[in-house]
């Protein structure tokens, strides 16, 4: 015989209970992957505002450097010109 009523609507509860638990499972596997996303962004934002934060004092060093070098190179002061002799001098 072929099974009856009770039984077809236990199958059914059955068949509705189990969809639902996967249906759950599922929006916490997605809930989980969306914060590992938000994280891994937040992760990724993070460094490139530290790699532009790195160049910029890169390059702050950079100018500082050359800047204590050569500051002042025509300030320096100058030294009495040097005499050439015409001839060498002679020996007695």
């Amino acid at each position: 015989m072929g099974e009856l009523p009770d039984d077809i609507d236990r199958a059914a509860i059955e068949e509705h209970a189990q969809r639902t638990v996967e249906q759950i499972a599922l929006r916490k596997v997605r809930k989980s992957l969306d914060d590992i996303e938000e994280a891994e962004s937040a992760r990724r934002r993070l460094l490139r505002y530290a790699l532009i934060a790195c160049a910029i004092l890169a390059a702050l060093g950079v100018l500082s450097f050359f800047g204590f070098i050569f500051h002042g190179k025509d300030d320096l002061p100058k030294a009495a010109p040097m005499q050439v002799p015409g001839a060498p001098p002679q020996r007695q």
